[in-house]
Order: structure tokens, then sequence, then C-alpha cells
């Protein structure tokens, strides 16, 4: 499971500091491959279904990665990467079957081929379809899957995939050692998750829909349908705390870009992580500083584009560039307790087998990752 992961990683990682050039990334990338030679997935030389990592910057570049260059173009990749994600205008359906044989997806599967462990089902590709026929005929639901104990485990790994996915496109996961890059992406994971769940909660949702808790990828839960008393405690509960993270969300009327960002500084944010090392500890906060300092240089320039419009002086673009700065990041603290309360429900799911969640990915997550913050 994790832990005999995490013991292979500690058992073979270089004891020297990762120089940030290309040469010591490729042997760290080869490393990385090593670790997992023995394991049961072959990993096919075509890589054919691997991520398309080029397209987003997964390179690894001579510069330093905590040095801040134009921050529209790392905003711009980012956006580039949500949408790949998102799989927006993707109506291909489900990648054919890879040859992984009849084992159950584990980690391994999960980092290196996350479009393999559930169909790219588009984030938002049925919402104008039953728009139209809400319009018309007044139906719902906005999405198509209601939450049951039937369909959480596939929505829980189209989100899951959709985090690998993301993940693959963020380079500076390059530079922390294995052992980090597990604790960090693992331990991180129902945070990030359940801040896209916000997120898509603010932005697919009228008025009249509020009753809703949207999921992502067609997956919804509408109390009114609920039937299964396990399962509309869990979403009850989630919505509960969502509806709280919406309120700040809502009130700074938060744009695309400004998730995309914060959505990675809720991934590197470290403050109450255990287990990482004291250099992949100071690399993270670094980055988490970084990507702080994107979103400042944005909101201000956001703020500066609108002053002539809107008469401001140069003060009271700074006033008010501040005020919105602050009051985004101030949102990780409640997903940080958000993506807490989703862990334990579904660590107490999987422990009970509930809707076939009893697997070994699942497992890995949600009950094998709490021994790793524990320690």
């Amino acid at each position: 499971m994790l832990d005999e992961i995490l013991f292979d990683v500690e058992e073979q990682e270089d004891d020297e500091t990762l120089e940030v050039d290309k040469h010591k990334a490729k042997e760290v990338a080869d490393q990385r491959m090593t670790l997992f030679s023995n394991h049961s997935i072959n990993v096919s030389r075509e890589n054919r279904y691997r991520f398309p990592s080029s397209q987003f910057g997964y390179t690894v570049s001579t510069t330093p990665t905590f040095v801040l260059h134009d921050f529209r173009q790392i905003l711009n990749t980012y956006m580039r990467l949500e949408a790949y994600c998102d799989a927006v205008d993707d109506f291909s359906g489900p990648l054919p079957d890879y040859d992984f044989g009849k084992s159950e997806p584990d980690l391994f599967q999960a980092v290196f081929y996350p479009r393999s462990i559930a169909p790219r089902t588009p984030v938002r590709s049925l919402l104008p379809f039953f728009l139209s026929i809400r319009l018309i005929f007044q139906m719902k639901p906005l999405a198509s899957i209601q939450m049951t104990e039937q369909t959480l485990s596939s929505m829980w790994f189209r989100l899951v995939a959709h985090y690998f996915e993301w993940l693959a496109g963020i380079s500076e996961l390059l530079f922390l050692n294995s052992a980090d890059k597990l604790r960090l992406t693992v331990c991180q994971l129902c945070k990030v998750i359940c801040f896209s769940v916000v997120y898509a909660n603010y932005a697919m949702k009228n008025e009249e829909d509020q009753d809703l808790l949207l999921f992502g990828s067609g997956y919804y839960w509408d109390p009114a349908r609920g039937n299964d008393p396990l399962m509309d405690d869990y979403c009850q509960e989630l919505k509960r705390v969502v509806d709280q993270v919406i309120v700040p969300v809502r009130k700074v009327r938060m744009t695309k870009e400004e998730f995309v960002i914060v959505k990675l500084i809720v991934l590197f944010d470290c403050t109450n992580l255990i287990g990482i090392s004291q250099e992949g500890l100071m690399f993270s906060r670094s980055t988490c500083n970084k990507y702080r300092e994107v979103l400042a240089r944005y909101v201000r320039s956001t703020f500066e584009e609108k002053a002539v419009a809107e008469g401001w002086n140069d003060e009271t673009v700074v006033r008010l560039s501040i005020e919105r700065i602050n009051s985004l990041l101030d949102l990780p603290m409640g997903v940080e307790k958000l993506g807490q309360v989703d862990d334990d429900i579904l660590a107490a799911l999987v422990e009970r087998n509930y809707g076939g969640m009893r697997g070994i990915l699942q497992q890995q997550i949600h009950t094998e990752s709490k021994k790793i913050r524990n320690k």
C-alpha cells in the first residue's frame, strides 16, 4: 500500500540536494520510474495515453521554478491546463481500455496513467443541454447522474482522475523528491477536489438550484430524489460546509482566473501537512508564495485596466487590490475544513466498503494516507 511505496521511496532517494536544471530533473524522473520498475503495470513505450505534458509547460527549465516570470504567461498556461482536465468540448467518450489486466487501479496507475482510471466526461458538457431543457420544460436537474451508492465510486474515480491529470501539468512537482511528492499530492487531494466542487456550485448553479450539490462531470445530489440515508447524510454534510465556503466566494465574485490560481495555492499550502521533508516544505512554501504573487499581480492588473473608465487614482487601485487579494487568500482556510470533512466521511465509507469503495486506490488515499499524516 502507500506506506510500502513510501518506504521504497525513502530507501532509494539520493541524499544530495536536487539541482534545478534539465540534467538533474531527468535523473529524478529516471529514479522515479526505477522505483516502480517491479510494478505489475508495464509502462508503454509508445506512451499513447500519457499526459500531453508539452502542451502545458511540464518541461524542465534551467531557471528555478520559484522565479516569477510574466504572470500572464503562467496564468494562460494553467487556464489551458484546467480546460484540458475539464475535457472542454471533448465528446469522444471513454478512451480505449488499457491492457492492465484485471488488477484494480492503484496509486501508480493514478500518477502515471490518470486517464485510464475514469472516462473523461466533460465537466460542463451536459450543462447547456439541461439548461435548454429546463427553459422549455422547467425540468431538473442541471447534471445527469444522481449520487447514489451505485454511482459513488464512478464519481470518485472521475474527480480523482481530473486531479491527477491536473497534477501532471504542474512542473514544480518535478523538483520534489518522490516521497514528498506522494505525501503532498495524496494528502492535499481532498482539499483541491473540494475547492473545485465549491467553484462548480458557485459558477454553475442558478438561484432555483440552490438545493442541489454539484460535484462536476455530470454528477449531482438532489435531496428531493435521495432515498439512501447514508448517501444523503454524506452529501448533506458536504453541502453544509460547501455552502459556508461559497459565501466569501460569492462576495468577491471570484473569476475563473482567480480560481485557477487559488487552486494552486491550496495545493502548495503545507501549513497543516505532516511528514514532508524540510527541503520539500521549504520548496512548497516558496512555490506557494510564487502563486500568491501571481494572484496579486493579476488582481492589480485587472484594477489598473478598470482605473481609467472608473476614474480611480493610484491610491484607490492599490486599496481595492489589497482588499481583494486578502479576501481571496482567506479562502483556503475554509477549504481546509471542507477537505477534512470530505476525507473523514470517505474514509468511513471505504472502511464499510459502501458503494464498492474499498478498492486499492481508495484505501491508499483515504485510509493509508492518515498514517502518513500522523507520523
